[in-house]
């Protein structure tokens, strides 16, 4: 068996990759285990943690098997072979190594790779956001001895951190429902199959969901305040290097978070009343005003840009080489007014497509009918839970809706950008678990308060 791969063309799989993968495998459980152990006592739900580890582990490797067993190649080779080259001049000259490592994209830092190396294709090493990320693989290449698989499983364990931290939030605030939310959290499809191998997303993935919990932890944690700022600068600036639109939304979205968990605090309803327009304001204004400021990092996604990078990407995506793999929400002209008026067929595209029949694709067709669940258990919950009692619920909770702001606006974000099914249920993966734990928390509240009226009547 091999990889095939542009720069070195077809890297075999060696005999001796097996036992050390087994070796690896048989680490992580050993560490994995105590860590389960020494912590289930006082947190019930680590009986979880095991599950979702070696969960995000098969998705990886899964995920690799079949992009290069059955595609031949993808995004994924193009950054293990960009990154091999990288783990090759850390053998050959140590310093050079330094210098391209933490060099730019330029011909002059290109020029210090050779034959015996291999060079990193032209088109990553140019790009900024795509560089990042064959750098944050180079360690893993090395630990994994220039494996591809094992490689994909070190990462696979590395960006679970995220996931799970994330877990361990919701059930912080709804003890109930542990077993739901992790269904939300730890085992939807799409997040553990795009989110746990050799691409962008798996880092992504587990940077917004340390970014989410060090916001939280800044809020309810105020005393300990240090690790959680330290963290969230850390995985907001790497969001920013590798996916910048992923920032655009997550700043709003914390400064409601923020601002709501404060109002909250105030008893009188008539200053509340007066101060919740002006508080938003001030978020609307400062959001505004920083995005701006980060025009020249953003790019194509600034504010300036995004309109037409918009309409861009959604005519590309539309064309015929996708081989009919698509949707159409209707044609962008451009205009703020249009995107408001694609915003419903947009979002709903971001949340629930593709849905079942939509595509003969393997992998699409899992994706139905993973949508189908969502779809399904979102109407569940919508239909069991009286509006005021959903209104409550995420009034009480800012966590809520935090995650349901965020989702939706992600969702109408990727639905207005995006018209291919393939790049569609890989670039919604942060809003999964953050949309799916919110109406697990609904669903779980309504059967909670079906069993209390049960126990109401019985007396």
């Amino acid at each position: 068996m091999y990889i095939n791969t542009f720069l070195f063309g077809k890297v075999p799989i060696e005999l001796w990759e097996y036992p050390v993968l087994a070796l690896y495998l048989g680490i992580i459980l050993v560490v994995s285990s105590r860590i389960k152990r020494r912590h289930l006592p006082k947190v019930p739900a680590y009986r979880f943690f095991l599950w979702g580890l070696w969960t995000k582990v098969l998705g990886g490797v899964t995920f690799g098997a079949i992009y290069i067993f059955y595609y031949r190649g993808g995004d994924t080779t193009s950054y293990f072979e960009c990154a091999l080259a990288q783990a090759n001049m850390f053998t050959y000259n140590l310093g050079d190594f330094f210098t391209t490592y933490f060099g730019g994209g330029t011909l002059e830092i290109k020029s210090l790779f050779n034959n015996e190396t291999g060079t990193p294709m032209l088109y990553i090493l140019r790009n900024d956001n795509a560089r990042i990320v064959y750098k944050l693989l180079t360690p893993f290449m090395l630990l994994g001895f220039k494996s591809y698989f094992l490689t994909t499983v070190l990462i696979s364990v590395f960006t679970y951190g995220g996931l799970w931290r994330l877990y361990l939030m919701f059930v912080r605030y709804f003890p109930l429902f542990e077993r739901k939310l992790a269904i939300a959290v730890l085992f939807m499809p799409s997040v553990v199959f795009w989110g746990s191998g050799i691409l962008k997303d798996s880092f992504t993935l587990a940077a917004t969901c340390y970014f989410i919990v060090a916001t939280n932890n800044l809020i309810t944690r105020r005393k300990k305040w240090l690790w959680p700022a330290v963290m969230l600068l850390g995985s907001g600036y790497l969001i920013l290097l590798i996916k910048p639109y992923i920032l655009l939304l997550l700043l709003p979205c914390t400064g409601v978070w923020v601002f709501y968990d404060r109002i909250k605090q105030i008893r009188n309803r008539f200053f509340r009343y007066i101060i919740v327009p002006v508080m938003y304001a001030l978020i609307l204004g400062g959001s505004y005003l920083l995005l701006v400021a980060m025009g020249d990092r953003l790019g194509k996604f600034s504010l300036q840009n995004a309109l037409q990078t918009a309409v861009v990407t959604q005519y590309d995506l539309k064309q015929d080489y996708y081989e009919g793999n698509s949707f159409d929400i209707g044609n962008l002209d451009g205009t703020f007014g249009d995107l408001v008026n694609k915003a419903p067929a947009a979002t709903v595209a971001g949340l629930y497509r593709p849905m079942l029949g939509e595509s003969t694709e393997p992998l699409m067709i899992i994706a139905g009918l993973e949508n189908f669940f969502i779809l399904a258990t979102t109407v569940l919950g919508l239909i069991s839970v009286r509006r005021r009692r959903l209104v409550r619920l995420v009034a009480d909770y800012p966590v809520l809706l935090y995650s349901l702001v965020f989702a939706l606006m992600f969702a109408f974000m990727i639905g207005v950008t995006t018209s291919n099914f393939g790049a569609l249920v890989r670039f919604k993966i942060p809003l999964i678990p953050l949309y799916m734990a919110t109406v697990m928390v609904l669903v779980g509240h309504m059967r909670v308060n079906k069993t209390r009226r049960r126990l109401k009547f019985l007396r």
